[in-house]
């Protein structure tokens, strides 16, 4: 809760503006923005009750992102790890920079975490002969309506987990599946309906180091900046990882139930506990990497689902080193005190990165809209046109400033055709942006136009800026026109960029 009144970016904007409309209306609209739905409707009340203030729009992730640390727990739990384990991996779930960054951010990432655990947690029950299998799927659904690409990201390390109950708890999980998906059966028309009117991932970059390495970045400081936070964390986790593995080498996982035997799920042992823990928390990014390699879809935010199963990944390996093999294991082990300072000590190293990494990420802004709001309120004449690049950013525009909102006060989404553009507003995208406005930057000639068709006078304000779509506008024809016919002022504040043209001959 330490960061909520900060300026709203570009994607929260859009949870306000479909929670603003009646909620018939807002449902249809998710034919335009499928993904995420559980947000705005969650949303939707809160807002009627409470306002619309960025610590209100925040709040349900707040909820969220809190309630995801006891979920791991629990989810720990019912997977078979032991107390310790599971208190371990919602300790750092609990400082992990990115987990505590989106349950800041009124999106529907922080929903993705706790829905991810209780997936998990309700699985083992559902391949259990006799047992209720609905949470589980309610569960599963959960997770694919607040994330598409979650549900299926998360098979590989739930396959993990159900093999190990032989052929009839298989056709458990598989029959569970299918329900799953009827469940989901709006969710993807939904999608089939926004894939056929644009493309929602067109400004994902093709698979590069530099996008691995943002990835581990953002997975390890949150967006703090700190250079020694990836290093430290992911060394630390190596190390324990490697160690733990050395000393469970020669080990095997328990021997698979005879096909038809109605055994449930089978005691996990320290290598199977550490492989449902790996496949959980790096098979999802290492899929969405997979298919990256022929068509762009990762994100580090898009595989957030993998964080718990990371933190998992490593208290389980700190656990080996402490305990050795616990009883259920049967095979006692001695455990040295240099083996057990080495797991506390990595433990403790990542902990500590992680809450600086969350001090520091306390004083970034990903957009700052209010000076660039109020400098429009202040000092716009009327009739004076503003040119937005990229035309996505109207409703956070709109949101600081009242002047570019509806009649209604409901803040305006071009794309949506809903609602009457606001007076004066014209609007650019990139290729292959959203909306039908034209692609920018924007040309001198229309920026003269505007220009003098208001006595002289045009702002221009650029966010969003994506050298890989298109021109930079503030180096563009327009600015270079208005610099050499008007007297210029720009401002500029995190994320934005604004001009004023007066006085143009």
């Amino acid at each position: 809760m330490t960061h909520l009144g900060r300026s709203l970016f570009t994607d929260e904007a859009f949870s306000l503006a479909l929670a603003q409309r009646d909620f018939a209306h807002m449902l249809g609209l998710f034919g335009y923005e499928a993904n995420g739905t559980p947000y705005p409707i969650v949303l939707w009340p809160v807002i009627r009750v409470f306002g619309t203030g960025e610590a209100v729009l925040r709040a349900p992730a707040v909820l969220a992102g809190a309630a995801s640390v006891p979920a791991l727990w629990w989810a720990a739990r019912r997977l078979g790890y032991g107390d310790a384990v599971a208190l371990g991996a919602a300790a750092l779930l609990a400082v992990n920079p990115m987990a505590v960054w989106y349950s800041q951010e009124a999106r529907p990432y922080a929903l993705v975490v706790p829905a991810a655990c209780l997936a998990f947690g309700a699985l083992p029950r559902a391949l259990e002969p006799r047992q209720r299998r609905w949470p589980y799927v309610m569960a599963m659904a959960l997770l694919a309506y607040c994330d598409l690409l979650a549900a299926p990201i998360a098979l590989p390390a739930q396959f993990v987990i159900a093999r190990r109950t032989g052929r009839d708890g298989m056709r458990r999980w598989l029959w569970s599946l299918v329900a799953v998906l009827l469940c989901c059966v709006p969710l993807l028309v939904a999608a089939t309906i926004a894939r056929g009117r644009r493309d929602a991932l067109y400004w994902l970059p093709k698979l590069s180091r530099a996008l691995v390495e943002g990835g581990v970045q953002e997975f390890t400081r949150g967006f703090s900046g700190v250079a020694a936070v990836p290093g430290v964390t992911v060394l630390a986790a190596a190390v324990l990882i490697g160690a733990a593995l050395w000393r469970l080498r020669g080990r095997s996982a328990p021997e698979q139930a005879t096909p038809g035997e109605e055994a449930g799920v089978q005691p996990p042992t320290p290598p199977s506990r550490l492989a449902v823990a790996a496949c959980w928390g790096l098979a999802p990014p290492a899929l969405l990497l997979a298919v990256t390699a022929v068509e762009p879809v990762f994100w580090a935010r898009y595989a957030i689902l993998a964080l718990p199963g990371l933190c998992l990944l490593v208290t389980e390996a700190a656990g080996q080193l402490w305990y050795g093999s616990s009883a259920r294991d049967g095979v006692p082990t001695r455990v040295g005190l240099p083996t057990r300072v080495l797991a506390m000590g990595c433990l403790a190293a990542i902990l500590l990165a992680g809450a600086v990494a969350d001090v520091r990420q306390q004083s970034v802004l990903q957009e700052n809209w209010p000076p660039i709001a109020a400098w429009l309120r202040a000092e716009r004449a009327p009739g004076e046109a503003v040119v937005v690049d990229n035309a996505l950013v109207l409703p956070s525009l709109g949101y600081y400033d009242p002047a570019l909102r509806a009649r209604d006060g409901a803040l305006v989404v071009q794309e949506w055709h809903d609602r009457p553009l606001p007076a004066g507003f014209v609007g650019y995208r990139d290729r292959g942006g959203y909306g039908d406005v034209p692609v920018g930057p924007p040309p001198a000639r229309v920026f003269a136009e505007l220009a003098r068709r208001a006595g002289g006078g045009a702002w221009l304000v650029v966010s969003e800026v994506d050298d890989n779509l298109q021109a930079d506008p503030r180096t563009g024809a327009a600015v270079a026109w208005a610099r050499r016919h008007c007297r210029v002022q720009v401002r500029e504040s995190a994320g934005v960029w604004a001009l004023h043209a007066t006085g143009c001959s």
